[in-house]
């Protein structure tokens, strides 16, 4: 497919949009229209308290379950934190 057949079908596709549905075409259209970001701050704390309440009530109960569980759990939110790319406010 050629590029200029790719932009008349891309403003075909607009032109439908914008007929069909505008609203949702001006927010795609929008500048400020950011994606919605999953790797919030309270989940990653929300997800590191899950870990180590995990780990507490393995502990208390002498549960290996319990305590594999919220290592895993904290190696998810090690992971979380690595990939937020930057965001952290200053302490």
């Amino acid at each position: 497919m050629d590029p200029s057949s790719e932009q008349r079908e891309l403003r075909q596709i607009g032109h439908w949009l914008a007929v069909n549905d505008p609203d949702l075409a001006a927010a795609l259209g929008a500048p400020d229209a950011l994606p919605r970001r999953r790797n919030r701050r309270s989940v990653r704390i929300a997800v590191d308290l899950l870990g180590v309440l995990c780990i507490v009530i393995g502990s208390v109960t002498t549960t290996f379950l319990f305590i594999f569980t919220g290592v895993l759990v904290l190696m998810i939110g090690a992971y979380l934190h690595t990939t937020c790319r930057g965001r952290s406010r200053p302490v």
